[in-house]
């Protein structure tokens, strides 16, 4: 149910989380790539064990690029046909250019933007068919080619603007079909290529230029979902371009998403002693899947499953057996009903979440393993750092920064509530004991509606409460402590992530009733700082101030999503004030936040009768997508989603 019929161009397997060279392609062609290959051959010396695997990888590198080639070739061949057929001498002309553009690139060196634009787009294409392809840093690698073209009058703005948003429709073209599972994960087009625009240079200083505004016009112009724009935010971000973003925002297409530099870089930078990068080099990172980070060229992420924290929690509650699959699945942590302190009862939650991590990291493993020796990719390896001297598939060396793997957390926040609950109404009030709350769970909270009342009531997380937040951000510190403690076979630790995508329907599908109140089947909380379902009542400040509570750098990305009226957005005082909230949020410790801006009611008119929005997109987890073609599980809970107000 969860396997992939893929479509696209390219030869890998799917699922990458990578951001390829595309600067050396741009600048130096392909043919850079197949000399090297050749001289690597032509130097060849059966004296290493992995000689012969070496040489196989040079051979494909050859083969592959020398197709490519030949691929963009048959489009020059193809427009100089239609130009040939063409009346109109003004649509012959940009046929015939069109043909030159493709006779030269990717094998040449791009000199001119449009030149520079195909050549990556043929790049592109051969990055899919994953579902994640990246841009990586697109405002940055792209801005020698436009800056050159519009000094020398070869190009204008509203050119450049055509291009870009002609990109966008591209994009929306490539689609691909996949089993019941994933259909329900990406429901309503979803597709995660994104182009991270902002942040900062190498030497620290900020990086907008020209490009990034121009790629959130042509959002905005398009209103397409795809690609995704992300935004780096650092403590310098222009104030012009948080207004820029989120007067894109506010057209109703859910993006761009905004991202906390500092977080990131310092993920790359200060992990460990024995796995970081050089900070030069961390600023280099950029989002490879929905906020997934990786630094271009340099890391590359192969797996990345979710791990329900919700339903181990409740094994942990069951002494180890499982209620969805009837199964004793998990370790024996003892008789919860018989723990005589909540601080048992909490380090059995905690010893059984533990123990189900390190199944799921050696599940994890098995399927790199065999991903690694099934589905090599000869194309996205040579284009990663020393990807044709190395000679290997770029899921069979140890990168200087590994990030191999990595495990989603999932429903933490109802697993914090649930936790500060039990605490207080058992252990502190003693209003209930453990076998009362047991028997209710077990019933569903069929017959326990006061109780049930009770323990909803209780304070939640995203309302800037200390104890309740103090509960969640121990969860995701367990989360992150136990994913690095865990071996990863291509080398260093399994790393820890937070981003639900749609994983908190299917994940709350197979989780039992919950001690936060929750039923069971229910939805659990969204994304991963975002609060349970209209449980942050104190405004978009207080929810930030909970998130900040977190700490956030071990993780290789959060969601946070939240939803205000139009109304709330209406002047360009709305949009600075919202931007130095945001701002804020990113540069203490914060990583991600996206918003929808769209009206509840048009939801739910949309979701009973969908022929008369077929346009109407929501940002769903760290993509949007169109509102109607959503799963009726997910359109639910993102017009359940509490609308803040400035």
């Amino acid at each position: 149910g969860g396997g992939f019929a893929m479509s696209g161009y390219g030869l890998g397997p799917g699922f990458s989380l990578v951001a390829v060279d595309y600067a050396k392609i741009l600048n130096e062609g392909a043919k850079s790539i197949i000399e090297e290959a050749k001289e690597c051959l032509k130097n060849l010396r059966y004296e290493s064990p992995d000689i012969i695997e070496k040489r196989d990888f040079w051979e494909g590198v050859i083969i592959v690029f020398e197709a490519w080639v030949r691929f963009a070739n048959r489009y020059a061949d193809l427009a100089e046909k239609m130009a040939a057929e063409e009346k109109d001498e003004k649509r012959a002309a940009e046929l015939k250019e069109m043909a030159r553009i493709c006779r030269k690139v990717p094998y040449e060196p791009a000199d001119t933007f449009r030149e520079a634009l195909q050549s990556f787009w043929f790049t592109f294409l051969m990055c899919c068919p994953s579902p994640t392809t990246s841009a990586g840093r697109f405002d940055q690698y792209m801005y020698p080619f436009y800056k050159k073209d519009i000094e020398a009058g070869i190009i204008t703005d509203d050119e450049v603007l055509e291009l870009l948003e002609i990109m966008r429709c591209k994009c929306m073209k490539i689609n691909r079909v996949s089993g019941k599972a994933n259909r329900a994960k990406n429901a309503g087009m979803a597709k995660w290529y994104n182009w991270t625009i902002g942040g900062v240079k190498a030497d620290g200083s900020d990086a907008t230029n020209e490009l990034s505004y121009l790629l959130l016009e042509a959002a905005q112009d398009t209103h397409l979902p795809h690609h995704t724009v992300t935004v780096r935010v650092h403590k310098n971000t222009p104030m012009k371009l948080m207004i820029k973003a989120l007067e894109c925002v506010r057209s109703g297409i859910g993006m761009p998403a905004f991202v906390g530099d500092e977080s990131y870089i310092n993920f790359f930078a200060k992990q460990s002693p024995t796995n970081c990068l050089p900070i030069e080099d961390a600023r280099d990172w950029c989002c490879t899947g929905c906020v997934d980070g990786n630094v271009q060229a340099q890391t590359r992420t192969q797996v990345a499953c979710f791990f329900i924290i919700p339903q181990a929690m409740d094994i942990a509650l069951h002494n180890g057996y499982c209620r969805y699959t009837k199964e004793m699945v998990g370790k024996e942590v003892g008789d919860v009903t018989k723990m005589e302190t909540f601080d048992e009862i909490k380090e059995a939650v905690f010893d059984e979440i533990r123990h189900l991590m390190r199944m799921a990291n050696e599940r994890i493993n098995v399927e790199m393993i065999a991903e690694r020796d099934l589905f090599p990719d000869v194309f996205r390896s040579s284009l990663m750092k020393d990807g044709v001297k190395v000679g290997k598939d770029m899921f069979n060396r140890r990168f200087q920064f590994e990030n191999g793997a990595v495990l989603g957390a999932v429903g933490a926040v109802n697993a914090g509530n649930g936790l500060y609950a039990i605490k207080k109404l058992i252990f502190d009030e003693k209003k209930y004991t453990m076998a009362q709350l047991m028997a209710a769970l077990d019933a569903d909270w069929e017959g326990y509606d006061e109780m049930r009342a009770d323990f909803a009531s209780q304070p939640k997380y995203g309302n800037n409460i200390p104890e309740v937040d103090a509960f969640v951000a121990d969860m995701y510190k367990l989360h992150a402590d136990t994913c690095l403690s865990l071996p990863c076979v291509y080398g260093d630790t399994l790393k820890p992530n937070a981003i639900s995508i749609s994983a908190h329907q299917p994940g709350g599908a197979v989780t039992g009733a919950t001690p936060d109140g929750r039923k069971g089947g229910e939805i659990l909380a969204d994304a991963s700082l975002s609060p349970a379902h209209g449980t942050d009542t104190h405004g978009p400040i207080a929810v930030f101030q909970s998130a900040m509570k977190v700490d956030q750098d071990p993780y290789q990305g959060t969601l946070m999503n939240m939803k205000f009226h139009p109304s709330a957005l209406k002047s360009e005082s709305d949009l600075e004030k919202l931007g130095s909230m945001i701002q804020t949020y990113l540069t203490h410790g914060g990583k991600h936040v996206q918003f929808n801006v769209v009206n509840k009611e048009e939801m739910v008119d949309a979701k009973e009768h969908p022929e008369d929005h077929p346009e109407l997109i929501v940002r769903v987890a760290g993509y949007s997508a169109y509102f109607t073609r959503l799963t009726p599980g997910i359109q639910d809970e993102v017009i359940n989603r509490m609308d803040h107000d400035l």
